[in-house]
């Protein structure tokens, strides 16, 4: 029954992907630290043309004919093994719709915060919320209240974790990214604390070639920000795996 499931979520997530672009583009705006955030990007990221739905926006802009980056052949495998992924690790259990939804909004929000250092609050918001919600189902189901308990837990130590490390002198560290962390935290708590460690200590060895990558090519200095998202939100991709192998 498993291979069924993860070919099933395998395709949605390619679906998925085919959407992504223009979501992508309605939430990868940048603004300066201090001041307040503009509208969320409701036209074509070249020429201005207003594409007001995201979900059909994926496309060339009628006026100019340019697509939004990144694209389609980025977005669909990327989402389809994501989601694949995640269907493998957790299984055939009440919780796969809570992993599977942070599957989905994980492929976006790496995209957005690589392209503009920036976690949009309704990304992290909808995974907190619909993560929250859907746990709570599957904790009533499988009568679990000890790992709803552990996720509350987890979630509050890593928010707390990461908010100490965001205000140390010279962090890198944002504040959207202890709001993702704590986020993840309440997924990883559900699988158990060997998780939660395990997506704690991989991100920043994760994030190593990111930033080597970027010294090469002359992109970073030493005090240039790097997007720390991404690495979190595999780390806690590749904990779930390695949850399930235990």
């Amino acid at each position: 029954m498993l291979l069924p499931l993860v070919a099933t979520a395998t395709l949605a997530g390619a679906a998925w992907g085919t959407v992504l672009p223009g979501l992508v583009n309605r939430y990868a705006v940048e603004w300066p630290d201090g001041t307040p955030r503009p509208p969320w990007r409701q036209g074509c990221a070249h020429c201005g043309a207003v594409r007001t739905d995201w979900w059909l926006a994926s496309g060339a802009c009628p006026a100019c004919g340019l697509r939004p980056t990144p694209g389609r052949w980025i977005t669909v495998p990327l989402s389809a093994v994501v989601c694949g992924g995640v269907a493998a690790a957790v299984g055939v259990t009440p919780a796969l719709p809570a992993f599977l939804l942070l599957g989905a909004v994980a492929v976006p929000l790496a995209l957005i915060d690589l392209k503009v250092l920036r976690l949009p609050d309704p990304l992290v918001g909808a995974a907190l919320v619909g993560g929250v919600l859907l746990l709570v189902v599957a904790g009533v189901v499988e009568r679990d209240g000890a790992a709803l308990l552990r996720a509350g837990l987890a979630a509050l130590a890593c928010g707390v974790g990461y908010a100490t490390l965001a205000i140390l002198p010279r962090s890198q560290l944002g504040f959207g990214d202890v709001k993702l962390g704590a986020v993840l935290g309440l997924y990883l708590g559900w699988l158990g604390w060997f998780a939660v460690v395990a997506g704690v200590l991989l991100a920043p060895l994760l994030n190593l070639p990111l930033v080597i990558g970027l010294l090469i090519a002359g992109r970073a200095g030493r005090k240039t920000a790097v997007a720390y998202g991404p690495a979190m939100l595999l780390a806690a991709v590749v904990a779930t795996v390695l949850a399930a192998l235990r």
